[in-house]
């Protein structure tokens, strides 16, 4: 016999909703969360108006504020500025790349390079910190909302070499990218490949950076004809990576190209990093 749910009192649904409320709190108490970066619990600093928005992004919010770079920068480059003043460094950065203009649209930043980001994102190039570039990368949507207005039809991850990805047993990017489309409800693409298995960047001075990162990219197909789309990586330093992916997806027709990364080296010409 069904049960008809419709006619029970009111106040034995809300003695229910009640009793959902003190298991979920009870389960915090005997399995408490714990932040993916520090490993506390991640209730322990939060106030009560936090625990009651729900948040489903494992860091606590100690680790939040460190990783999180509140200061103005530049919608184009990515660099710290003063507030409300044009930015000197992005035709600089441009004639570095080895182009009239920052090929991306725009870029969306979490933090700087250092401390605990840093930590952070280093511990993201192993297996072991996927969860880490999940939860880092739920906050990057969560400190740029503007993402979502940017009507972006996929989310495509600088690719790496087969061969470098099997040494390091993760793509730190291709993490990135599925969890940034699954939030978006947009698709993670691989229309970029990495064709030849070229130096890495970190040894590689400022200017060399460009043509050896434009070599190990090719687009293939022809899906994001028109379309607009979002490159992330998990740290830029001179930018090279991610404008040499922009042209390889300009060159298959993209419509519009954005750029998401989790750190950004404050120092353009800075040689420490990766990309």
């Amino acid at each position: 016999m069904v049960r008809n749910y419709r006619r029970l009192p009111i106040s034995w649904v809300g003695c229910k909703g009640w009793a959902r409320q003190q298991l979920i709190e009870l389960s915090t108490i005997f399995f408490p969360a714990s932040c993916v970066a520090c490993g506390q619990d991640i209730f322990k600093d939060q106030s009560q108006e936090s625990r009651q928005a729900g948040n489903d992004i494992p860091l606590c919010e100690t680790c939040r504020f460190e990783v999180t770079d509140l200061s103005p920068r530049c919608d184009c480059c990515g660099l710290p500025r003063p507030s409300d003043t044009s930015c000197p460094l992005c035709q600089k950065i441009a004639q570095q790349l080895g182009e009239e203009k920052i090929l991306w649209q725009q870029i969306f930043v979490l933090g700087s390079y250092q401390d605990l980001l840093r930590e952070s994102v280093l511990a993201g190039k192993r297996p072991a910190g996927e969860g880490l570039v999940e939860a880092l990368s739920d906050l990057l949507i969560e400190r740029h909302p503007a993402i979502r207005d940017l009507k972006l039809d996929a989310v495509v991850p600088v690719p790496m070499h087969w061969h470098k990805r099997w040494e390091r047993g993760t793509n730190a990017a291709n993490t990135m990218a599925r969890k940034i489309a699954s939030r978006l409800g947009v698709p993670y693409r691989c229309d970029i490949k990495q064709r030849i298995f070229t130096r890495p960047q970190k040894s590689l001075s400022a200017k060399m950076r460009p043509a050896n990162a434009f070599a190990k990219f090719s687009g293939v197909g022809s899906q994001l004809t028109g379309k607009r789309v979002l490159v992330v990586d998990d740290v830029a330093t001179t930018g090279a990576t991610l404008s040499a992916i922009t042209r390889c997806l300009l060159e298959i027709n993209a419509r519009v190209v954005y750029a998401a990364v989790l750190a950004r080296t404050d120092e353009a010409m800075e040689s420490e990093g990766n990309h």
